[in-house]
Order: structure tokens, then C-alpha cells, then sequence
């Protein structure tokens, strides 16, 4: 099971959602599969209240990421272990990450003096529309959300936090603003971290035939190609991107002129490249590395900090979250995740039976 941290696609998964109508305080998915209140407030995380109706939310989309990968066709076993969790564990730390994650958010916003504008609020109506026509009808879109425990308030709120996040990170983007990383912050991150930034040449072998060896030596013939012609370059710096316009068989370079930055061990290079690049001092090239899909040149490149920006801010903002004061009412302590995931599953197939959708 993947940590839930990555903020930025958190904060996007549930992008544009809204709802026409507001769930009574006695009504909706989640209190029939809870007993508890919508507006009865679980949580608190910084001082900001977190309800039923934002919480339950969460819990919902961990429990059915479990259900989809730990029902077998017997149900969930949620006393089952998974890196030391049970899956009622992993559950309820989702979505209080989730929760805390989107509350720091709101703080952020609300200490940094960032709000939703006319043109945030343009691009929501914009993007309703388009959903509302990919279901085939308002009705239709309102149904798919009524399942998913949503009405207006709290569906707008989840769409403008990414909104508020957006304008955080522009904050965090001017130099001098009270969200500007202080100097050498970033590098170090990057550093700590252990970010590289590298060029590659790649002859892939994809189309090759395993079982004819002049195939894939005639793929190394064109790597070692490139190679002798980069090795006797005046600038191999420069002389590096030509050549990969002409051998590379990378289709996205467009989209990454400055080569790509990632870290050590994420599984962006294949382990051979990744253990050449780290022998490199910036600005030195590899001769022919051999992967499982081809043959590359690697160019070691100074470290893009512009591309580690992003992570470094979602870092600190998830810093903020997983060190923010929580405090928990006493129905947060009593949920039972596996009767409410029961109860939303019965509630669910109940509102599909009927036939209802948002009102």
C-alpha cells in the first residue's frame, strides 16, 4: 500500500466535484452507514474542525481502494496486516492524513491571506458543465455524486481547496513572499533527498527479437554509434541533445529540454542507469549502459532546482499536516470502520435500488 502523500494529486483526484442540494442533518450515504451527524465535528487539526461529513468522506475513498485490492470475493479481512498495518488501521490513518492534509490547506490559506476568485470560480462553473455533459445530464452527474456521500457545500469546498492550493504555491513561487523558501532551503531539500537531473540517449530494444542476438547487437552498434561521435565532440554538452534528436528513441523530449529530474531510487532510471549517473560528476557523460530495455548515453547535468520546487513545497506543506495539533471527539475514537464501510455498501446498494440521486 502507497503512503498517501503526494499532496498536489490528492488534492486533484477530487477535483471540480459539486452538487446541486445540501444533506439534512439526519440523511445522506454517511450517516445512514454511521449513525453520526454530517455537521457533528470529529476533529480538530490546528484549530480548524474537521466534520463527519469531510471525514467520512475519506474514510469512504480508503475503504474502497482497500476493497479493491484486499476483497478477494470473501470481503475485507481488516484485521489482515500489510507493512505492519491492519487494513482498519490503514483506513483510518488515510483519511485522517487526508483530513489533516486539507485542513492545513484551509489554514494556509486563511494565514496567507489567499481566497478564491472570480476566475477560480469561472474555471468550477466551466468544469461542471463539462462533467455534467460527459454523464449525459445534470441528473445523472448529480446521482454519480449523491453515491459518493457529496452535497454542494462540502463538494465546492473540496474544489476550492485545490484552488487555495494553487494560490499557496504561486505565494511560495515569489521571491520575498512570506512562503518563499529561504535561501539554500531548496538546495538542500534536493540534496537530502537525493535529487539528480540527467540526459539520456536511448536505443531501445523493445522491437527487437529476443531470440536473435544480431537484433539487439544491432542496437548496441547504433549506441556505440552515438557514443564515438559524442566522445570526439568539441562540446559534448551541446553536441549531447543533437545527437539525441537523431538516435534517441525517446518520444516525450519535447517536453523535457532540460532533462529529467527525479530521485535516487524512485524507479524513474532503470538500476543500471541510475548506479551510472551517480559515478558522474555534472557535466560528464557515460559510455554505453546496457538496461533491460535498450542501451543508453547519460549525461549528468547540473541539479534543476526549478524542477524540485513543487515537491519541496508539497514536502513542507505535508510536514505542516503530519505535525499539526489533532485533537479527536469521542465519536471519532468509536467509529468502527468495517461496520461503516458495511453500513455504506448497504446504503449504497439501497439508493442504486431505488433509483435516487441528488436533489
Amino acid at each position: 500500500m502507497k503512503r498517501h502523500t503526494a499532496c498536489i494529486l490528492t488534492l486533484t483526484a477530487v477535483l471540480f466535484l459539486s452538487a446541486c442540494g445540501e444533506a439534512d442533518a439526519e440523511s445522506g450515504l454517511f450517516y445512514e452507514a454511521s449513525g453520526i451527524r454530517p455537521d457533528t465535528v470529529l476533529l480538530s487539526v490546528d484549530g480548524r474542525e474537521v466534520t463527519a461529513r469531510r471525514y467520512l468522506y475519506w474514510l469512504a475513498c480508503a475503504c474502497d481502494y482497500i476493497a479493491g485490492y484486499y476483497d478477494s470475493g470473501d470481503g475485507i479481512q481488516w484485521g489482515d496486516t500489510v507493512d505492519g498495518q491492519t487494513l482498519e488501521e490503514y483506513a483510518r490513518g488515510q483519511a485522517l492524513e487526508s483530513a489533516a492534509l486539507y485542513a492545513t490547506v484551509e489554514n494556509w490559506a486563511e494565514d496567507y491571506a489567499c481566497t478564491l476568485t472570480d476566475e477560480d470560480r469561472t474555471a468550477m462553473d466551466r468544469e461542471w458543465a463539462a462533467r455534467v455533459a460527459q454523464y449525459g445530464g445534470e441528473e445523472a452527474y448529480l446521482d454519480v455524486l449523491s453515491r459518493m456521500g457529496l452535497d454542494r457545500t462540502e463538494a465546492e469546498a473540496i474544489s476550492g481547496d485545490y484552488y487555495l492550493y494553487r494560490h499557496l504555491y504561486e505565494l511560495y513561487c515569489t521571491e520575498g513572499s512570506q512562503l518563499a523558501p529561504a535561501e539554500h532551503d531548496l538546495e538542500t531539500f534536493a540534496q537530502e533527498q537525493g535529487y539528480l537531473t540527467v540526459d539520456h540517449i536511448w536505443i531501445s530494444t523493445a522491437d527487437a527479437d529476443p531470440a536473435d542476438p544480431e537484433a539487439a547487437a544491432a542496437c548496441r552498434a547504433r549506441a556505440e554509434e552515438a557514443f564515438s561521435k559524442l566522445n570526439g565532440s568539441a562540446d559534448p554538452l551541446n553536441d549531447f541533445a543533437v545527437l539525441a534528436a537523431t538516435y534517441s528513441d525517446e518520444t516525450d523530449r519535447d517536453q523535457h529540454p532540460s532533462g529529467y529530474t527525479c530521485k535516487a531510487g524512485d524507479g524513474t532510471l532503470p538500476a543500471a542507469c541510475e548506479e551510472a549517473v551517480l559515478a558522474l560528476e555534472e557535466g560528464q557523460f557515460s559510455g554505453v549502459v546496457e538496461a533491460d530495455d535498450g542501451f543508453y548515453l547519460l549525461l549528468r547535468k547540473p541539479l534543476d532546482l526549478d524542477a524540485v520546487a513543487p515537491d519541496y513545497f508539497d514536502a513542507l506543506l505535508q510536514a505542516a499536516a503530519d505535525s499539526a495539533e489533532v485533537s479527536a471527539a469521542r465519536a471519532y475514537e468509536d467509529l468502527n470502520v468495517q461496520q461503516f464501510y458495511d453500513g455504506l455498501q448497504q446504503a449504497r446498494a439501497a439508493q442504486r435500488g431505488s433509483g435516487e440521486g441528488a436533489s
